[in-house]
C-alpha cells in the first residue's frame, strides 16, 4: 500500500502539490486526471521517490521515501514510467534493455517475462536500432518493457499511452489488468479520458496541486462529466466566436 500524509512539494516557494492525503491500495487501478500543471506528474514523482517531499511523507509498504537506503531496496519492485524519454539515446533498444536488466536484477540475460513482453509489443525487429532512431510509439513500448523488468508490485506510469496506436493501447489495458490480478498497486495519469473509462477503479481529480475529488468509477456515469464539473466551461468555447 502507498500512503501520502500531508504531502507538499514546492518549487521556488510555489506549491506543485499541496496537502495531499490519500491511500493507494493493492489490487486496484487508480487514474489521475487534471489540467496541465495541476500537479499530476509532481505527485507521481513524489510517490516514486524521484522528488523528496518539502513537507509531509510518502510511504510505500510502510517505508518512507525519506528513508533513502531502505526505500531504494523497496523501489526495485516499482515500475516507474515517466512521460518523457528516460533511456540512453545512443544505445540500441536491446542494449538499454540489457543494461536495465543488469541494474534491476543483477544479470545481463533477459528474463522469460521480458522476452514475452518483447513479443507482446512486437518490437523484436527494432531491438538493434538506436533508441533515438525509433518512432515515438516504439520508444514508449521499449520503455514500458524496461520499466517492468524484475519482480513488480507497484506500477506508477505518467502518460503511458502517449504516441501509441489503438492496438498498443488495448495491450496496455490487458497488461495492467494482469498486474492488477497479481495484487499490484497501479497509479497512472492520462489526458485521454476515453482511455480511462471502464478501466480504472478509482479516479482522482487534481486542480492547482490539490485533490478536488476522489471517487470510485463504479459511482460515476461519465469521467467527462466528473472533469467538466470542476472547470470553467466558458473556456471550452471557440475563441473567435
Amino acid at each position: 500500500m502507498i500512503e501520502c500524509k500531508n504531502l507538499c512539494k514546492t518549487f521556488g516557494g510555489k506549491y506543485g502539490i499541496h496537502n495531499i492525503n490519500i491511500q493507494f491500495s493493492n489490487g486496484l487501478l487508480y487514474g489521475l486526471i487534471g489540467n496541465n500543471g495541476s500537479g499530476k506528474t509532481t505527485l507521481l514523482r513524489c510517490i516514486g521517490g524521484l522528488y523528496l517531499p518539502t513537507t509531509g511523507h510518502v510511504f510505500n509498504n510502510g517505508i518512507s521515501t525519506k528513508q533513502e537506503h531502505e526505500f531504494l531496496d523497496n523501489r526495485r519492485k516499482t515500475s516507474y514510467l515517466p512521460s518523457d524519454d528516460f533511456l540512453y539515446k545512443k544505445l540500441t533498444c536491446m542494449e538499454n534493455i540489457e543494461l536495465a536488466t543488469i541494474l534491476r536484477i543483477g544479470k545481463r540475460n533477459l528474463t522469460d517475462d521480458t522476452l514475452r513482453l518483447i513479443e507482446y509489443f512486437e518490437v523484436k525487429d527494432y531491438l538493434n536500432k538506436r533508441f533515438c532512431d525509433c518512432s515515438t510509439g516504439m520508444r514508449k513500448k521499449i520503455q514500458i518493457i524496461v520499466s517492468l523488468i524484475g519482480e513488480i508490485d507497484t506500477i506508477i506510469w505518467d502518460e503511458p499511452n502517449d504516441g501509441l496506436d489503438i492496438v498498443s493501447n488495448l495491450k496496455i489495458k490487458y497488461l495492467l489488468n494482469y498486474y492488477k490480478k497479481k495484487n499490484a498497486t497501479i497509479i497512472l495519469s492520462c489526458h485521454v479520458i476515453e482511455f480511462l473509462n471502464d478501466f480504472i477503479d478509482n479516479c482522482i481529480f487534481l486542480l492547482d496541486g490539490e485533490i478536488k475529488e476522489q471517487i470510485e468509477t463504479k459511482n460515476v456515469e461519465s469521467l467527462d462529466e466528473l472533469f467538466l464539473k470542476h472547470i470553467d466551461k466558458k473556456k471550452l468555447f471557440y475563441p473567435f466566436i
